[in-house]
């Protein structure tokens, strides 16, 4: 009888403790989830990771120059390779000839495609002037090397507007993806509650705001992430940057502004104002950025992102900017609905026209990152050797349920007279 008490006794212990280790969440948990592969494994990958961009940095500008032969390159994390397409396979010796591949070779693994370079941008500027001639509307364009083919994403939604479009566009053979928005989680709802975060029934006299964090305008009827602060040198003011559509629902102030306030991460209501901004004309802009004044003394600016599901590291601090330049290379974002979630990048350079034929050039597609309602979220590479400090690489500026996010790059955010607050600056 009692060695079947101590049997039970070690069963319900054995059963607590795979419990407890099943949702352990360490700094690794983010990037293991996307990869499907044990958080033991994350720390190989990532040195994997750096010496695939390194040898692909090398690539690129042999591959750019030799547009006609070569069809891009990318790495793959998993098979520790850098594929580099192309449509001659006896001209590998452009790349494997050069002195400064010589540590990367083993890691090259060439790929026999259709499309060049040159094809593929050709492509590219053909289909952007038939949608503006066509008049089509929310059309994303996206030049991908891993599947060496010009993507198109619509909705059916917008069917009957592009029609001649999608006739024109199919005779140049592009993939076309019919990518929907689920409109019931584009939005937090006012009693969103995430059991992770700490339970804040009232904000103290204090609060910080780290990008991550949530953002609601006074009707709760537009949600936001937090990007990061930002500085003026010129007046010497605090703003914190999103995307600049979180404005476009209003309500308005009698000067155009629209106030913003503080969701923290687990709260069941609103938060603190953290002040205004100017509405800026959506046809009109070029970068889908907006700034929020800081106009409310309890809240204090930082240069740090949330990461609170980490009880490690609940802050990731800024230490910088970084522009990507790899098809591969892993990132995360850290947002108030899902909180910090990792994914590859896609594509760069990835084109926008929207419903006012407004064209938004540059942008950075990320693959699964779920960031759906999250715009504004701040993104970063995961460097092992800096970490808990990162380098901010970009925002959140859209995304689609299932599919991908869609990021403003960091070069294409920040002015000659702004500049990101950082560990380094004294606030």
């Amino acid at each position: 009888m009692k060695g079947i008490f101590v049997l039970s006794n070690l069963l319900l212990f054995s059963l607590i403790l795979q419990n407890h280790l099943a949702y352990t969440y360490t700094a690794y948990t983010p990037i293991a989830r996307y990869l499907k592969v044990p958080e033991s494994d994350v720390p190989k990958l990532l040195a994997q990771e750096k010496t695939l961009v390194e040898g692909n940095r090398i690539v690129i500008p042999l591959v750019t120059k030799n547009e006609q032969i070569f069809g891009g390159s990318y790495i793959d994390i998993i098979a520790n390779k850098i594929n580099i397409n192309t449509k001659n396979l006896s001209e590998n010796g452009i790349i494997t000839n050069n002195p400064a591949m010589k540590p990367y070779l083993n890691l090259l693994s060439f790929i026999q495609v259709k499309n060049s370079l040159y094809d593929l941008n050709s492509t590219f500027e053909d289909l952007t002037t038939l949608a503006i001639e066509d008049n089509a509307t929310n059309v994303m364009l996206s030049n991908e090397y891993i599947v060496n083919n010009i993507v198109i994403y619509l909705s059916h939604s917008d069917d009957i507007q592009n029609k001649e479009f999608i006739a024109d566009a199919i005779k140049l053979n592009p993939i076309i993806i019919y990518d929907e928005f689920d409109e019931s989680k584009i939005e937090v709802m006012k009693n969103h509650s995430n059991p992770k975060a700490p339970n804040l029934n009232a904000p103290p006299l204090q609060v910080y705001v780290l990008g991550g964090d949530g953002l609601h305008n006074s009707e709760f009827s537009a949600f936001c992430t937090a990007g990061f602060w930002v500085g003026s040198r010129s007046n010497s003011t605090f703003y914190l940057m999103t995307a600049a559509h979180c404005s476009k629902r209003g309500p308005f102030n009698p000067d155009g502004t629209v106030d913003f306030y503080h969701l923290p991460w687990g709260s069941k209501g609103g938060g603190l104002l953290v002040g205004s901004m100017f509405a800026p004309n959506m046809s009109a802009i070029k970068v889908d950025m907006g700034l929020i004044m800081k106009q409310n003394n309890r809240i204090s600016v930082t240069p740090s992102v949330r990461n609170t599901d980490d009880q490690e590291f609940p802050e990731l601090r800024i230490y910088g900017i970084v522009e990507m330049d790899t098809v591969g290379t892993l990132v995360c974002k850290s947002a108030y609905i899902t909180h910090s979630t990792c994914g590859k990048i896609i594509a760069f350079n990835v084109r926008v026209i929207n419903e006012s034929g407004r064209i938004f050039n540059g942008l950075i597609k990320i693959e699964e990152l779920a960031c759906q309602g999250e715009s504004g979220a701040p993104l970063f590479p995961f460097v092992e050797e800096m970490f808990p400090g990162i380098f901010i690489t970009g925002m959140i500026t859209s995304g689609r349920v299932g599919s991908a996010c869609y990021a403003v790059p960091i070069g294409r955010l920040i002015t000659d007279d702004m500049y990101i607050l950082t560990v380094n600056d004294l606030i």
